[in-house]
């Protein structure tokens, strides 16, 4: 009985997906960047974070993932990506998004480093304590 119940309840899915039109897809995009800078705690050895902020452009965008990939020895890129579900119901409201991501403390004091975040480009150099 539960079988042909699950059937029927899946027949009835599917076919309320086609008359509906069916569903729209999601995407991911790279976020808009707002603000960017990198600051370090007061950990020995010292941590390092980036602090971004990123924009989301409808009510249906909203911050999804980061990734965080050391490119060379002196290259940290970071990607920020949005997803975005349309419906009918997507107003142009622009919100705002804080992220701290940790970028680590293994940094030699002196040399320069380079941040990329998905269009903007921050630099820092780790200083003597």
């Amino acid at each position: 009985m539960n079988k042909i119940l699950f059937v029927i309840s899946a027949i009835m899915l599917i076919i309320s997906i086609l008359v509906s039109g069916g569903c729209v897809p999601c995407t991911m995009d790279l976020a808009d960047i707002v603000d960017v800078h990198i600051w370090a705690d007061n950990s020995s050895p010292q941590e390092y974070f980036l602090y971004v902020v990123s924009g989301e452009r409808t009510t249906c965008e909203h911050f999804a993932v980061f990734t965080v990939e050391h490119a060379s020895n002196t290259t940290i890129v970071v990607e920020i990506f949005n997803r975005e579900c349309p419906t009918e119901g997507c107003a142009e409201e622009y919100n705002e998004v804080e992220h701290n991501i940790p970028l680590g403390s293994d940094f030699v004091v002196g040399v320069n480093y380079t941040v990329e975040v998905n269009d903007v480009t921050e630099t820092f150099i780790p200083p003597i304590l």
